[in-house]
């Protein structure tokens, strides 16, 4: 789903460009990647497994590991642990993809693990949800991405959050997973080997930069607009373009010590979660 549009502001020759930054991308990501539609969690794979086996949301409750006792840590993966993922993978509710080195190419690293005191399930409200992921996977992905905050806010990474299989809730499974993912577009930028991801800078293949309809895109790939700064802006008011337009240039003047250029606030619904960055972009003639 496009999370960006183009407009232009009647009284400035700048572009604006609407996005979700990591705040909204994130609600976005806990809203599907657990149940927070009708599916359930059997039209997907199972989740990883630490004993040697993948449970499968097809096996049988009466079969042999579904007549154990309960077990909260059900195959539960570890913190640190390295994925080869799909994009259409790093969105579905329980966690796939083979498990691979961190050493090895890799788009999605396992932040955190932790248990919640009743399972999550394709039933569990979605403002619950929301107050899981803020609460267990935001300081998880700080912590495993390092950087400042405007690194952070210049890079692709993001988190999401995975839960429980059928078949590893029948066992009495319930905990909660946080991977860190870096979505490019439709695709996944595979991740550096070293922790914190960002503790050297942001990379350009993690660098945000826009394809030229208003899509984040890994920068290492031909782009439209590249994020040149960002600031933070002061106050509750959503940014009005018709009346930030002259602020916003002159703030993205300073920062980028050039002439012109484009601003771009977040969403509204980015803005509501607590995103307060606008970025400074230019344009990148012939890249597009």
């Amino acid at each position: 789903m496009r999370s960006h549009r183009l407009r232009r502001s009647p009284t400035e020759s700048i572009l604006v460009l609407v996005r979700s930054l990591a705040a909204a991308t994130a609600l976005a990501l806990v809203m599907s990647a657990c149940g927070g539609g009708d599916l359930p969690p059997s039209g997907a794979k199972g989740g990883s497994s630490t004993s040697g086996s993948e449970a499968r949301p097809g096996d049988a409750p009466g079969s042999e590991e579904a007549a154990g006792a309960a077990d909260p840590g059900y195959q539960a993966p570890r913190v640190g642990e390295c994925f080869r993922m799909t994009p259409a993978q790093s969105r579905a509710p329980v966690a796939a993809g083979p498990k691979v080195g961190c050493t090895q190419q890799h788009t999605s690293v396992v932040a955190y693990v932790g248990f919640v005191p009743r399972a999550v399930t394709p039933r569990t409200p979605l403002a619950q949800l929301r107050s899981v992921g803020r609460r267990l996977c935001e300081p998880a992905y700080r912590k495993v991405v390092g950087g400042t905050l405007v690194d952070r806010a210049t890079s692709l990474l993001t988190w999401t959050m995975f839960t429980p299989g059928r078949a590893q809730l029948e066992r009495g499974a319930r905990w909660v997973r946080c991977d860190v993912v870096a979505r490019s577009g439709n695709r996944l930028v595979p991740l550096p080997a070293d922790q914190p991801l960002l503790g050297s800078g942001v990379p350009e293949q993690l660098r945000v930069c826009e394809s030229d309809t208003g899509v984040d895109i890994s920068c290492s790939r031909p782009h439209a607009f590249r994020v040149e700064a960002v600031y933070r802006a002061v106050g509750e008011t959503y940014p009005d373009t018709t009346t930030y337009t002259v602020a916003a240039r002159a703030r993205c003047k300073e920062l980028t010590k050039k002439d012109g250029g484009y601003w771009q606030p977040p969403s509204q619904e980015g803005w509501r979660s607590g995103d307060r960055f606008i970025r400074c972009l230019s344009a990148q003639p012939g890249t597009g």
